[in-house]
């Protein structure tokens, strides 16, 4: 597809604003506090949409369209589960974490049970965030290329360029911003589908549920005893229930936003934000598969059942597809600025915490220095996640796994046992560092077991979440107590019993 000069120019005008949004915010940049943390004053609304920006990226702006109309109902029903696991996040985690000053979430740990655990957590951050920006380079990519088609790498390259420029020069108050403007993005997208295919077809959502319902995409199944049942409803609100709990827990690219704020009531409600708007947006592009499900369907005139066959091996392909052949002038532009910002935000967020992982937990700052390292460090993340972008094309080659399930198998690993080392920490007085630890790496051997066997990808998080918890709550019987300065005001019920 060649672009029109209208989309090009929209295209630009977006490019041309997150840049000035950088250019703005480097002018307050001068010290750590600053450029991670924008002086803890940031407004709950604002942080609220950047933890939605950031942890919706193009992987779930194109994985739940595609979901849905490879694998039905299933997958939406999941999002349900966002508004439950906020009280727990917000009543055990955040509290115990904003009660000391710190830029890294990894330094409780340090706290909590000594520099070994947080050199292990944030060694685990620190990979799984760089596969993770390699994985939306990747996606956010092949979805332009698909629509314009341009070449893969200099699509890479210019995203990953455009993206550490801003993201180098503003800090976190950059981040935070041009996350709001890229998911004002993300809603107008997932607005404008739907209504150009009832334009374009005369048809409405009661026509495109009937031909969803009879190719069989409406039927769930509630729950299996077999754990390689790829989906059911009962998987799916476990594994989207602990996701949610554990990374908001424990991945600093959350928890950076929490500390953000000037008080624990602003961070709780800037967590209810994000749920609501995350239930929201997942709504919104369930709407947009099953659009795009009638639509396709009603150009290929066949039968709904023989349709469903045909179509589920390019489901990922669909919207990137429509957008490229379908939409008038402009609004192109706009949806591929939609998925760019998918991408871009995810990016910026991911770079941004990466830095101050490294700063806080290996190398920390010494007075008077200033920024330049911070900002080098920024952008050789993203020069890293470039590069694993570059590669990931051979591994869904070699397995067949579509967006949803490369991401949540390759990408989730260490959820589950990152968390475990937090809710470890909060929950139990007992627990020292040698239980928290052994907790840790048998969850991580389950978690890779499951990722790379034939059981679904749904159990990835809870069930290695679940077990390290255990085992490390078991094995801390096995060990001395911890010092009560490793246990005061650092667990649940000590910092409760004092409030």
């Amino acid at each position: 597809m060649q672009l029109a000069a209208l989309d090009l120019a929209v295209i630009v005008f977006y490019f041309v604003a997150l840049s000035a949004i950088g250019f703005y915010y480097s002018r307050r940049q001068s010290t750590q506090e600053e450029y991670y943390l924008g002086e803890r004053k940031m407004h709950w609304l604002l942080v609220g949409g950047s933890v939605l920006g950031t942890l919706l990226s193009t992987i779930t702006y194109l994985s739940l369209p595609g979901e849905m109309i490879r694998y039905g109902l299933t997958f939406l029903v999941g999002v349900a589960m966002v508004p439950l696991a906020v009280p727990v996040v917000s009543r055990l985690i955040v509290p115990t974490i904003r009660r000391f000053p710190i830029c890294s979430a990894y330094e409780y740990l340090d706290r909590r049970f000594g520099p070994g655990t947080r050199r292990l957590a944030s060694t685990v951050f620190l990979a799984h965030t760089l596969v993770w920006t390699g994985l939306i380079f990747y996606t956010a990519s092949l979805a332009i290329t698909q629509i314009t088609g341009w070449q893969l790498l200099p699509t890479i390259i210019a995203m990953g360029v455009i993206t550490i420029f801003y993201t180098t020069l503003g800090g976190i108050r950059a981040v935070i911003w041009t996350d709001n403007l890229q998911l004002l993005i993300l809603f107008g997208g997932a607005l404008i589908i739907p209504a150009v295919i009832m334009s374009l077809t005369g048809e409405g959502p009661g026509t495109w549920w009937s031909r969803f319902e009879n190719a069989g995409r409406s039927e769930v199944m509630l729950f299996s005893w077999d754990p390689t049942v790829r989906m059911t409803v009962f998987s799916v609100f476990l594994n989207i229930f602990c996701w949610e709990m554990c990374t908001h827990s424990s991945d600093q690219v959350a928890v950076q936003r929490y500390l953000t704020t000037p008080d624990l009531d602003t961070a709780r409600k800037s967590l209810w934000a994000y749920a609501a708007a995350r239930v929201l947006l997942g709504v919104m592009l369930a709407f947009c598969g099953l659009a795009l499900f009638g639509y396709y369907s009603h150009r290929a005139g066949l039968p709904p059942s023989e349709f469903q066959k045909q179509i589920a091996g390019q489901a990922d392909k669909l919207l990137p597809r429509f957008i490229a052949s379908e939409l008038p002038n402009g609004l192109s532009g706009l949806l591929i600025a939609a998925l760019l910002a998918a991408a871009m935000s995810s990016l910026s967020s991911g770079m941004n915490a990466v830095a101050g992982v490294v700063r806080a937990d290996w190398l920390p700052a010494r007075a008077g220095e200033s920024l330049r390292r911070d900002k080098l460090i920024v952008a050789a993340a993203g020069l890293f996640g470039m590069t694993v972008a570059a590669s990931v094309q051979y591994l869904i080659s070699a397995t067949g796994w579509n967006i949803v399930e490369m991401t949540g198998r390759l990408n989730h690993i260490f959820v589950g046992p990152l968390a475990s080392l937090f809710f470890v920490g909060v929950l139990s007085t007992r627990a020292s560092q040698p239980s928290a630890i052994l907790g840790f790496a048998v969850g991580g051997l389950l978690s890779l077991y499951i990722c790379f066997s034939k059981v679904s990808f749904t159990y990835v998080v809870p069930g290695s979440v679940f077990t390290a918890v255990v085992v490390a709550v078991i094995a801390s019987r096995f060990f001395a107590r911890p010092d009560a300065a490793r246990v005061d005001n650092l667990t649940y019920s000590t910092v409760t019993g004092r409030s």
